[in-house]
């Protein structure tokens, strides 16, 4: 269904807001600051989202498909183990950055978008598996998980997850 040229200037505000609301405070954040961030009314967002956790899932759904698209584009990047590196510490920095992303996967659980993130997360891991930068027995679902370790210990992570060196 196609929304009014207003309800969806309305919607689009309203995940614009409240995806900085979450990044700030996590699942925490209120419904009231998100309306008015969004210049909204408390009743606009529940006409559209019927729960908290529904603007939740909205918002996190939106920022998963974001962690997709990196993963996705580093794929692309000619040297495997500098793909991963990028992938794994741009991710890190935008867990720092976004209280949600930690928060709201718990509470969330599994989504298409996460199954869509561990899939490219995936394909990228494979590739530098496959180029011998990281060793086999790591999944995309580790990676993920280490992630968040990863904003504050980059080069520990990253020299954990790395195939030892061969000689």
């Amino acid at each position: 269904m196609t929304l009014r040229a207003d309800a969806q200037r309305n919607l689009d505000r309203l995940l614009e807001a409240a995806g900085e609301c979450f990044a700030e405070r996590g699942v925490d954040a209120s419904i009231d600051e998100i309306a008015r961030r969004a210049g909204v009314g408390h009743g606009t967002v529940f006409r559209r989202f019927p729960t908290k956790d529904a603007l939740l899932a909205a918002v996190l759904a939106g920022q998963m498909l974001q962690l997709s698209n990196t993963a996705d584009l580093a794929y692309g990047e000619a040297d495997a183990g500098e793909a991963f590196d990028r992938f794994v510490r741009n991710v890190a920095d935008a867990y720092t950055r976004n209280r949600l992303l930690i928060e709201g996967m718990k509470r969330c659980g599994v989504t298409p978008e996460i199954d869509a993130l561990l899939a490219s997360v995936s394909r990228l891991l494979q590739r530098a598996q496959d180029a011998g930068y990281v060793r086999a027995d790591v999944s995309a679902e580790d990676v993920l998980a280490l992630v968040p370790a990863a904003s504050t210990y980059p080069e520990i992570v990253l020299d954990g997850l790395h195939a030892p060196a061969s000689g």
